[in-house]
């Protein structure tokens, strides 16, 4: 298969495609809204959707909706008399109303949004004011309360003026980049992805301009390296189009792993379709790869982005391991791989537990679930047919047991809120035989 073949598929196979089911969602909020503040039955009115799916940049297994519904001043007046905190008060009301339709929902109001979250996803609601520029007073209910102000709408035009200009392109890249950093797990929000490859087109016009899939290859080496030469100690970005800050987040992690990216493609012959298709598998996971090896399609092996409702990275956190056998001192995986031996024995007894979990407040209050896959390689464990790879539903902790020598054999969890994969991290486990070790 061409390298044009393969990433014009892709590309369309990530697009988002509008689901009915959420369109009838967010049509019955909008008029049980409409019909409070404004006495229609109305269910498109007053509503602006927001986020990576307003700005069509969100991948096609999005399951978070960002919708901005627009409110007479008169509520702003009456919440902003409030003596306590009228923000609270004022979201607590939104909540209330959308309740009324969904009582069986969960529905939880704080902080700047009010999220009502099904068995597949959530909505994030944002009521508002719209003000003379277009912009949008919103409510903060954080530290006794305050008004903030959003701009949406530049960013969403500036989107469409990118896209527009490059024939598509831009948008692809935005959901590529996506794909990337819910595949490998770190934090890198969808508006600081927009507004880096809108930076990056902005200093060179050409480089997105009427370009084949032929060229993605070329055109996404040099966005890892754009990306690549950002400041580590930057604080905020302007965001594309409002000139928002957009605030530097797990102290911007992103920018190393576009230099790894931007390291292994400036080693591989980007016109060499084994090369491109082999490192692109690697970076893009489950949903670049089923494209060229049919065997991915018809395997037992569980994969996250069709296990799980969604991926959409928030958080982070670390694996440990610590290895064990009777008689013997317990010590962790690091101290083995640090101390100059290449694998651990077989037979031995593996702790895995997940440790330094840093999520959101808003997602670490909620009820989190651990996930697990154990994937097998080398010809022992396919002789034995445990090559295994199924995600199995467990706790913060989970055993194992050393069998099969291969140094390339992993361990993946996943912690999942609501049926979206929020932080994920991967550790290889190299087992090797006797010889193999000082």
């Amino acid at each position: 298969m061409s390298i044009s073949t393969v990433f014009h598929d892709f590309c369309n196979s990530i697009k988002m495609v509008e689901d009915e089911v959420w369109q009838r969602r967010i049509a019955e909020i909008t008029k049980k809204i409409n019909k409070k503040y404004y006495d229609t039955n109305n269910d498109h009115d007053h509503r602006l959707l927001v986020g990576s799916v307003g700005r069509h940049t969100a991948t096609n297994n999005v399951s978070d909706y960002d919708v901005l519904y627009i409110l007479p001043w008169e509520v702003y007046h009456r919440f902003d008399k409030h003596s306590g905190n009228g923000q609270s008060d004022f979201l607590q009301e939104v909540k209330e109303c959308i309740k009324e339709r969904y009582p069986k929902t969960q529905i939880k109001a704080d902080g700047q949004v009010i999220d009502v979250t099904f068995s597949d996803g959530l909505i994030e609601i944002v009521p508002g004011f719209e003000n003379d520029d277009g912009s949008f007073q919103y409510a903060d209910t954080n530290d006794g309360g305050k008004w903030r102000t959003t701009n949406p709408r530049p960013e969403k035009q500036k989107c469409t003026d990118d896209d527009n200009d490059t024939n598509g392109t831009f948008r692809d890249c935005c959901r590529m980049l996506r794909i990337w950093k819910n595949h490998n797990g770190f934090i890198f929000s969808g508006l600081l992805i927009d507004t880096l490859i809108d930076k990056c087109y902005a200093d060179d016009t050409k480089l997105l301009n009427d370009k084949s899939y032929k060229e993605y290859p070329n055109i996404l080496k040099q966005i890892f390296e754009f990306l690549s030469n950002q400041s580590e100690d930057q604080k905020y970005w302007h965001a594309l189009g409002s000139n928002q800050q957009i605030g530097n987040h797990d102290d911007n992690k992103f920018i190393k792993n576009a230099r790894k990216v931007f390291d292994k493609l400036d080693d591989i012959d980007l016109d060499n379709e084994s090369d491109v298709i082999d490192t692109f598998s690697e970076l893009f996971g489950y949903d670049f790869k089923k494209l060229v090896d049919d065997t991915v399609s018809n395997t037992t092996e569980d994969f996250a982005s069709t296990y799980f409702t969604s991926i959409d990275i928030k958080g982070s956190f670390d694996i440990e391991c610590t290895v064990s056998q009777n008689g013997f001192r317990i010590h962790n995986l690091k101290y083995y791989l640090s101390s100059g031996h290449k694998s651990i024995f077989k037979n031995r007894n593996l702790l895995f537990k997940v440790v330094h979990l840093n999520l959101p407040q808003d997602i670490a209050a909620k009820n989190l679930k651990y996930y697990w896959k154990i994937r097998n390689y080398g010809i022992e464990a396919e002789k034995a047919r445990q090559l295994r790879g199924q995600i199995i539903k467990g706790s913060e902790t989970h055993r194992e047991e050393t069998l099969y020598k291969s140094m390339n054999h992993y361990v993946e969890c996943y912690v999942v809120a609501d049926g979206i994969v929020v932080a994920r991290k991967r550790i290889i486990v190299p087992i090797g035989e006797y010889e193999n070790e000082r």
